[in-house]
């Protein structure tokens, strides 16, 4: 009997773990953080496969979107200051009491160690000074050497022009005329290729980026020197679709709202220049006219933004303003309603709604929280950012799509 017992002991029964069906564990999946996935797929080849197919990131997509706590779990605020960072959402408005500052993470992202031009000028400079040759009056064959004194503090690395956010996805420009696609959660990145020669003349352009829902795509716009250009995701190529039918003097990154991306922009009627919203749709790549709030008389001086998934126009220049507009009601022009604050600004962009349902601004630099109801506002601090420096700000998701992900069809 003992003989037996000792010869079950060394040879156990192995348990035969249960396979379930795939779309079992995708629903299973989809519910977990994005941060927890991509450390599951080490387990196993057949784990890497699963959690890198595309169905379970659209599962995993849909269900964020759809889910009000999964939603608030997994939006971030990222934020451009010669870096990246990244904030989570649930951490602003929940403290009160101001006891604790809230607090950015630094991400990796693509170029993010290629130095500025200023890096080569440090590097050649002497004793806290830089040197370098100045011909007087015309004369060079007898340089001068003149001192400059170049501040250390000026950082070595490039801005990030953030262009814009759409289901994790963050279109990024951390060189001139350098664009990629990036996944903050996941740290995928793609190479957006430069539009060929002739496209859009060099100067000025500005961007636009978002989701085609009909053709399941993602495409980049570029508006530049009359010309508009989109590039496709799912081709990897650049077209020009249209001439640009507004006067060219937009200047700030186009706003996704509903597949559309947004501009406020300025036309010839007949001898007056009349100012409306330009929305172009993603889906049929053509411009339409939305109209304006009455008091919008110069496109240069106002912007596009969205709060709350209602559209709104923005002061953006010059002298401070306390107030701006919100369209109720998507296209219809009478539906536009000025809303009054009780602070002055220069440039605003709404970010998002807070846990408490307080905005989130980007005001003049500085992040605020501003209740909408009782006009109470407070300044945010953020720790891990450098002071001084301003950033830029937009919000994006924690989703699992990834921008090498669509192939040529």
């Amino acid at each position: 009997m003992n003989k037996e017992r000792r010869i079950q002991q060394q040879s156990p029964v192995e348990a035969e773990i249960p396979l379930l069906p795939q779309e079992i564990m995708v629903e299973i999946l989809s519910r977990l953080p994005v941060k927890s996935l991509c450390q599951f797929r080490c387990v196993s080849k057949q784990w890497l496969s699963l959690i890198s197919d595309p169905l379970l990131a659209k599962s995993h997509l849909k269900k964020t979107v759809s889910n009000d706590c999964f939603c608030s779990q997994r939006k971030r605020v990222i934020i451009s200051s010669h870096n990246l960072y990244s904030l989570e959402y649930e951490s602003i408005g929940r403290n009160r009491s101001f006891d604790e500052n809230l607090v950015a993470l630094e991400l990796d992202y693509p170029l993010k160690d290629k130095p500025n031009g200023l890096a080569e000028l440090l590097d050649s400079a002497r004793d806290g000074f830089l040197y370098c040759e100045r011909s007087e009056e015309g004369n060079d064959e007898f340089p001068v050497m003149v001192k400059l004194n170049l501040p250390f503090c000026v950082n070595q690395r490039n801005w990030v022009d953030i262009l814009g956010s759409c289901n994790g996805l963050v279109c990024i420009a951390p060189d001139e005329d350098t664009l990629f696609l990036f996944n903050p959660s996941t740290r995928e990145s793609k190479r957006i290729p430069d539009p060929p020669s002739g496209f859009v003349p060099n100067g000025w352009s500005v961007y636009g980026f978002g989701y085609d829902f009909v053709n399941d795509d993602y495409k980049v716009v570029k508006v530049g020197c009359g010309t508009v250009c989109v590039y496709s995701l799912r081709t990897d190529s650049w077209r020009i679709v249209c001439r640009f039918p507004y006067v060219d003097n937009v200047s700030e990154s186009g706003v996704l709202l509903n597949g559309t991306i947004h501009w406020m922009v300025s036309f010839e009627d007949g001898v007056d220049c009349r100012c409306v919203v330009a929305a172009f749709s993603l889906e049929e790549e053509v411009f339409s006219d939305m109209p304006a709030p009455d008091i919008v008389n110069t496109s240069f001086e106002f912007v596009v933004g969205v709060l709350n998934g209602c559209l709104c126009v923005l002061h953006s220049r010059n002298q401070m303003h306390n107030d701006f507009w919100v369209m109720t009601e998507y296209g219809v022009g009478k539906s536009w309603t000025k809303l009054t604050l009780s602070i002055s600004y220069i440039c605003m962009k709404p970010l998002c709604l807070a846990q408490n349902r307080e905005a989130l601004l980007d005001v003049d630099g500085k992040l605020l929280l501003y209740n909408l109801e009782d006009d109470s506002y407070r300044y945010l601090v953020v720790d891990g950012i450098p002071a001084g420096d301003g950033f830029e700000a937009d919000t994006y998701l924690e989703t699992l799509v990834s921008p090498n992900g669509f192939c040529r069809t």
